[in-house]
């Protein structure tokens, strides 16, 4: 049975103390978007501990192994309730370390060179995050400073590993953008991940990855691999489904101009066009916000490998002593599932982890693979 504890920090990294008996616990992990955490606590926790953005540093230990860091939670709610029995308790709850990027805005006009990005996926996010809340970040309309300060906050070198994009988002929020070009990198052929990273009490590291977030524990990976299926006794529900519902095959993409003026570029994939003689499927793509016609074409290619016939695979991944989490496979790791004699290599993108009272575990993770067919 795997243990937990809980570093209990100030917001600018003052240790506080350290929570090893609660009521319930509960974090979610989700690659690239928000996880959160949930604490429960008797009521005579002290009351000058609740402040926000406090930080809750989770760390579980699997038996026999070291203990390994889960999530920093940032607190930002409190509540006191009643259980059925009568007891008083007080639970806390807040987003894991992308807090720091929820929310915040790319404040800059359209045509600014913050607000206006042509580059590989991976340093184009790097480059909103630095002008949003890193070294770059300018002031506010007041005067004040826009960025974190530098001994808690700093972003990784570029290394250019992702596809490239082009995308303009002024006065947007920067974690939809950021994950709408790692999106975008990923129906190109290379997925990009980001998060940041903790590197000391109350300092974090802004970084990305490329095709994989953790270690790559499929057969191609070079480790010994991990393999999840129903005869092995650590794969539950899997699901198969083909779908075609969704399919765009045919673009017209839209920019800038009125009229017969309007910039328009069109994309196809002929091929499954010719599917069936019902099988043209045409939409439009409005793409004003594009400068060039080589912008319109990107989005408008984006928007029909969206529209690409789906494959999906979802399983539940099974902690057992012989796939234990934590030791053999984790967050953000690639595995290998096998289900009606196919095998599918996917991500490990989401952790829910649940603790009660006695210190007995609840993991949830399930794998989901999304893959263009047809």
């Amino acid at each position: 049975m795997a243990q937990h504890r809980i570093d209990l920090l100030t917001h600018d990294g003052e240790p506080l103390r350290t929570i090893q008996q609660f009521t319930r616990l509960e974090y979610v992990r989700v690659l690239n978007d928000l996880g959160w955490f949930t604490l429960v606590l008797p009521e005579d926790y002290p009351e000058n501990l609740l402040a926000p953005d406090n930080l809750f540093e989770i760390w579980r230990e699997p038996e026999g192994a070291e203990p390994q860091f889960q999530m920093v939670g940032f607190l930002r709610k409190w509540n006191w309730d009643s259980a059925p029995d009568g007891t008083e308790l007080l639970t806390l709850s807040g987003p894991d370390q992308l807090r720091l990027l929820d929310p915040a805005t790319i404040a800059y006009e359209a045509g600014e060179a913050e607000a206006d990005k042509t580059g590989f996926a991976d340093d184009v996010i790097k480059a909103i995050v630095r002008e949003a809340r890193g070294a770059l970040a300018g002031n506010d309309a007041e005067g004040r400073p826009k960025r974190f300060p530098a001994a808690n906050f700093a972003v990784d070198p570029d290394v250019g590993q992702g596809e490239t994009i082009e995308r303009r988002f002024s006065w947007r929020q920067v974690l939809p953008v950021i994950q709408e070009i790692a999106e975008a990198s990923r129906h190109q052929g290379t997925p990009v991940y980001f998060d940041c990273v903790p590197a000391g009490r109350a300092q974090f590291q802004f970084r990305t990855w490329v095709n994989v977030r953790g270690t790559d524990r499929t057969l191609s990976g070079g480790l010994p691999p991990v393999i999840f299926s129903k005869e092995a006794g650590n794969l539950g529900a899997p699901s198969l489904i083909e779908d075609w519902t969704q399919e765009i095959n045919y673009v017209w993409g839209g920019g800038q101009g009125e009229g017969l003026s309007r910039v328009i570029d069109t994309e196809n994939d002929l091929p499954r066009m010719g599917r069936s003689i019902w099988n043209r499927r045409d939409i439009f793509q409005d793409a004003r916000e594009e400068v060039t016609v080589l912008g319109v074409a990107n989005r408008a290619f984006e928007r029909m490998q969206a529209g690409r016939p789906r494959l999906f695979f979802s399983g539940d991944l099974l902690d057992t002593p012989q796939s234990r989490y934590g030791v053999d496979w984790g967050f953000g790791d690639k595995v290998t599932a096998r289900y009606r004699s196919l095998e599918f290599d996917g991500i490990v993108r989401t952790i829910q982890i649940t603790v009660d009272d006695s210190g007995r575990e609840d993991l949830r993770a399930r794998l989901e693979v999304d893959l263009a067919t047809g």
